[in-house]
Formats: C-alpha cells, sequence, structure tokens
C-alpha cells in the first residue's frame, strides 16, 4: 500500500492547503489565507511558517523577510502553549505587502548556470584554477568578482550566472559573496534584509536553494537602479491585524485557483506551467509593476523540457579544499 498521504485538520491533502496559503496571500485573499493557516495549526505550525517565509521572498516587492523572521523567533511555546499572535502579524504584513514576481522570475530564468560562458574584457582576465574550480570549470573566485561587477552595472544576467556556478559547489561561499555586497551599499537596513533572507533559507531549505538568493539580488539591483532604498520600504501602518478566529469553520471547498501544475489534481487536469506563470502574475494584489512584468519565461520553460543542468562537470575540488573556501579561510590569486 502507498503512505498516507499528510492531511490537514478537516481532512485536505496539506499540499494543497500549502498552496492555497501562498496562492490566497498572494491574491490577497484574507478568507482563504487564514482558512489554510487554520487548517495547517497546530500540526503543522514549522510548515506554515516556512510557507510565510517563502511568501516573503517569492511575491513581494516590499523588504519584508526580516519582519516575518522577527515574528517566527516569537512564535514560542509557553506554559498555556503557543499563542497565535505572531502567525496573525505575519499574515497581515503579508497579505499588505506590495505583490510582484521579479524574485521568482529571477530564480527560474536568471540564477542558472546550465550553459558555460566567456566574459568580456570588462569584467577581467579569467585565470582557471582547480583548487577553487566551479561545476563549469571557472574560478570561484574570479566570478566572485564577474558577480560584484556585474550587480554594479546592473547585468541582471552575468550576476546571476555568477551567483549560481558559485552556489552549486560552494553554497555558504556564495552567501557571503551576496551579503559582504550588499554591505557595500551603503543601506544598512537593506544589509539587514539580505541577512533576513540568508537566515529564511537556512531554515526553510538548508542553506543552497535559489529563491531568497534571488530575492537578496533582486534587492540589490533595485537598490542600485533607483539610487534609494525608498521605495523598497513596506508600510508600517497596519491598523488591525487579521485573526484566525475569523477563520471559516468547517470544512470549506478549495477554490480553483488552488489546482496549478504544482498539485496532483492540476496535473490530472493537463495544467501547465505557462498558464501557472500567467495565471499568478495577472492574480497579484495588491500589485507593484516589477522589474521583469515583461520580460519572457522562455529560457525557463526551455530548461523545464530539456534540463536545468549539463552532464559536463569540471571535477570537484577536495572536501578539504571546499571547507577552506567555504570558511574563508585561504585567500585567492585575486585577493593578493
Amino acid at each position: 500500500m502507498g503512505k498516507e498521504q499528510a492531511k490537514s485538520r478537516n481532512g485536505h491533502s496539506i499540499f494543497e492547503i500549502s498552496s492555497l496559503i501562498q496562492k490566497a496571500l498572494r491574491r490577497s485573499d484574507t478568507r482563504m489565507a487564514l482558512y489554510a493557516a487554520a487548517e495547517m495549526l497546530p500540526k503543522y505550525r514549522n510548515y506554515l511558517w516556512k510557507r510565510l517565509l517563502t511568501v516573503s521572498a517569492e511575491d513581494c516587492h516590499d523588504m519584508v523577510t526580516q519582519k516575518i523572521m522577527k515574528l517566527h523567533g516569537e512564535d514560542i511555546c509557553t506554559a498555556t502553549g503557543y499563542g497565535n499572535e505572531p502567525i496573525e502579524k505575519a499574515i497581515s504584513i503579508l497579505l499588505g505587502a506590495r505583490k510582484n514576481r521579479d524574485g521568482d522570475y529571477y530564480a527560474c530564468n536568471l540564477l542558472n548556470s546550465r550553459d558555460k560562458r566567456t566574459f568580456d574584457t570588462g569584467y577581467g582576465k579569467e585565470i582557471f584554477d582547480a583548487e577553487s574550480a566551479t561545476k563549469n570549470g571557472h574560478s570561484c573566485y574570479f566570478l566572485r568578482e564577474v558577480f560584484n561587477r556585474a550587480i554594479d552595472i546592473l547585468d541582471y544576467d552575468n550576476a546571476g550566472y555568477a551567483a549560481n556556478e558559485i552556489r552549486v559547489y560552494y553554497p555558504k561561499f556564495c552567501w557571503e559573496m551576496i551579503v559582504n555586497k550588499a554591505s557595500t551599499l551603503g543601506y544598512p537596513l537593506l544589509t539587514k534584509e539580505v541577512m533576513a533572507l540568508k537566515n529564511a533559507d537556512k531554515q526553510t531549505n538548508g542553506d543552497n536553494t535559489l529563491l531568497f538568493r534571488s530575492k537578496a539580488i533582486v534587492l540589490m539591483v533595485k537598490t542600485i537602479k533607483d539610487k534609494s532604498l525608498s521605495d523598497l520600504i513596506p508600510d508600517e501602518e497596519i491598523e488591525e491585524y487579521v485573526s484566525l478566529s475569523d477563520a471559516p469553520v468547517g470544512r470549506q471547498r478549495l477554490p480553483e485557483y488552488v489546482y496549478d501544475c504544482h498539485t496532483y489534481i492540476g496535473k490530472a487536469k493537463g495544467k501547465t506551467k505557462k498558464e501557472f506563470v500567467l495565471a499568478e502574475q495577472s492574480a497579484l494584489r495588491p500589485l507593484k509593476k516589477g522589474l521583469f512584468d515583461d520580460a519572457s519565461w522562455e529560457r525557463f520553460f526551455f530548461m523545464s523540457e530539456h534540463g536545468f543542468w549539463t552532464e559536463e562537470y569540471t571535477p570537484h575540488p577536495s572536501e578539504a579544499r571546499v571547507k577552506e573556501i567555504e570558511n574563508n579561510k585561504t585567500p585567492s590569486l585575486f585577493d593578493l
């Protein structure tokens, strides 16, 4: 017999409820967001926080991950059990946050190093070093310089290539590079948000995924492009927080928007990734125009069909050497 599927409080598939919480927040659908949260409690409390943190990076224009991380830290069990206030505040923040799909677009289309590329002379001279080799045969230290330069000149494509190419073999080094770059831009609140994204990545996915890095990169390029951080700062005034006591009582019919290509029912109905991209972009509330609203997703669709990786890999440096690089113990040729 197959493994029994995890169920919510009223017997829904927990994976469908997980889809619901993110899509309801994306649409600012308060009623269904509260229902989904109530369905995940108390059994799937940690999973609920993972979804809330994911929404903060994937769907929100505003810098709200540090707020959600703070509330997560306040969600502790006391002698009388857990209170709902931190979750209610987090849901309220995410419902009201301005939405776009820039973080997700960057993760799906630009934070990728499937095919090896070369760089023009503006990025300096590349020197191969087997002791710091990446998947495609670059030096991770050279790519760090490429990344920093690409961020400065708003070269989204090469910044994404360099970051992902480093991430594959050296995930900690990649995060430190991103945090260090953010700190050079002169906006302490930006650095704090990037650190929150780094910590959220570690809590939710083990410190080596695309989404939280993508949001950090998007925030940096927007700040440089606008020469200001002001447009990324969320509204501090929330007049009234939602309450889980207002969640619908009893088993509810889930909205059709839950069933996309990522769910069993959606797959059975033949839902596609292209339909998902279009539907979720048009559903954003409140909408804030993003950098990539009009950009093509064809690269993502191509890789979805033909693979996000090639089979050719440069030999991995020794485990000891990787640890040295990850812990920044030895200088590179680029540091001398």
